[in-house]
């Protein structure tokens, strides 16, 4: 009975460790289960879908759940449009866009959404990244936008993107052109700066609104100008013989504004973004005015219920303020119809999608998230865009004739998930390891009782 006891014992410890989910040098526990980068909490900032790492965390169901896209039109002037990340409770019908960064550089001033980059005592630029609350998987999003990049070093950027998959779609503005944006998209975090492309000439875009719109299908994705085309891609461009893929971003992703310092960068981000910032041309300021986002897939939920909350009869309140007339009727868990709609609209393309039935409730990003874990962390932010960019670049185009030779930052503010899933495998496969040590001792201890 004896050795049967402690076979128990040492079985139940090693369930216990091999099962237990490592967050940096600590676990997450019950009241603090959401992880980001090695740290544990309970509010936004770390459960958020886009920031939370759920294998890290302290169960499956820790972090929020990914809120999907609904037809909305987004003024900034609207009380429900924007909130600092500390504020929101995770109701996306009650919150359409949130800042990444705290302390936040974003807010909202006389009907605009603003993002300032200032100026820290180490003379590098800290901006400001804001993120609509829901995800978009193909779909229009068009803003109504100016750019904050006065001066040379000084990015601004509107972008579609997975942070766990690295899939982007983007706009960006740098401070050495403010006569065009720049294009560019990426599959994986595969960075190829020499796919940018400009666009038409236009009126000073730090001074001026212009209207900017991505359309995004399952079969390709176009970019618009004041309601000029001057881009498109198709997916069946992207086609890569050697891995056997189409490098086309597919994945459901997040819509989000950002200003940052580029200038502070490396040599070759520095060169692309314009030089080091002169800060006695500032403010810089990005304003963007409103967001319309149009789902390509239709019937997607209209209702949310946020963390911590029964639903029953609060869900009248739950209701999307910003669903469109045709989906009112349509629940909020009526996943399957997505599933339906993608199969009927898509037959002609079926064979294109390799990724979209996914809903990854996990992709959230983890980008913008990791440098809000602590001040340090959310303060060097910059730096490691720019280090990123000049990484990558050295893989790219050395012989591109307009682009930087290491274009940058897809990624504004973003380190990739993918170190830290490697990671996060590795300590459990060692973790496991250890415990199966454990039960052995265990067994032979028993066995000699």
């Amino acid at each position: 009975m004896k050795s049967i006891t402690l076979f128990a014992l040492a079985a139940a410890a090693v369930l216990q460790t091999a099962t237990a989910a490592k967050c940096g040098s600590q676990d997450c526990g019950k009241d603090s289960p959401c992880c980001v980068r090695g740290y544990c909490n309970a509010n936004a900032m770390y459960c958020i879908p886009f920031n939370c790492e759920v294998q890290n965390s302290y169960s499956a169901d820790s972090c929020w759940d990914t809120a999907h896209c609904v037809k909305s039109n987004v003024n900034f002037g609207s009380a429900n449009a924007f909130a600092q990340i500390a504020d929101y409770k995770g109701d996306p019908s009650k919150t359409a866009f949130v800042s990444q960064f705290e302390p936040s550089n974003a807010k909202v001033v006389g009907g605009e959404l603003q993002m300032e980059l200032v100026k820290q005592g180490d003379g590098k630029g800290f901006g400001a990244t804001v993120t609509n609350t829901r995800a978009i998987q193909y779909g229009t999003v068009t803003a109504v936008m100016r750019s904050g990049s006065v001066s040379g070093g000084v990015v601004s950027s509107f972008i579609i993107r997975n942070d766990k998959l690295g899939d982007e779609i983007d706009f960006e503005f740098v401070g050495a052109d403010k006569s065009t944006v720049e294009s560019n998209y990426y599959w994986h975090d595969q960075l190829d700066y020499t796919k940018m492309v400009k666009s038409q000439v236009l009126s000073d875009t730090t001074k001026n609104d212009h209207t900017y719109q991505i359309q995004w299908t399952p079969d390709q994705i176009v970019w618009v100008v004041d309601g000029n085309a001057f881009r498109t891609v198709k997916r069946s461009e992207t086609w890569d013989a050697g891995s056997g893929t189409f490098k086309y971003p597919d994945s459901e992703a997040y819509v989000s504004f950002s200003i940052w310092d580029g200038g502070s960068g490396a040599q070759g981000t520095a060169d692309w973004a314009g030089g080091a910032i002169q800060w006695g041309q500032g403010p810089f300021v990005a304003g963007v005015k409103s967001v319309d986002i149009d789902c390509y897939y239709k019937g997607n939920e209209t209702t949310y219920t946020p963390p911590g909350s029964s639903g029953g009869d609060d869900d009248d309140d739950k209701s999307s303020s910003t669903s469109d007339d045709d989906e009112d009727d349509e629940s909020s868990t009526d996943k399957s119809s997505k599933d339906d709609d993608k199969s009927s609209k898509d037959d002609d393309k079926s064979s294109s999608d390799d990724d979209e039935s996914s809903e990854d409730d996990d992709e959230s990003s983890s980008d913008k998230t990791s440098k809000d874990s602590d001040k340090s962390s959310k303060h060097s932010s910059n730096d490691d865009e720019s280090d990123s960019k000049d990484a990558s670049s050295d893989q790219s185009s050395e012989d591109s004739s307009d682009e930087p030779e290491s274009d940058d930052s897809v990624d504004e503010e973003t380190g990739s998930s993918e170190d830290l899933d490697e990671s996060s495998d590795t300590s459990s496969s060692t973790m496991l390891t250890a415990s199966l040590s454990a039960v052995v001792a265990a067994m032979a201890a028993a066995c000699a009782f």
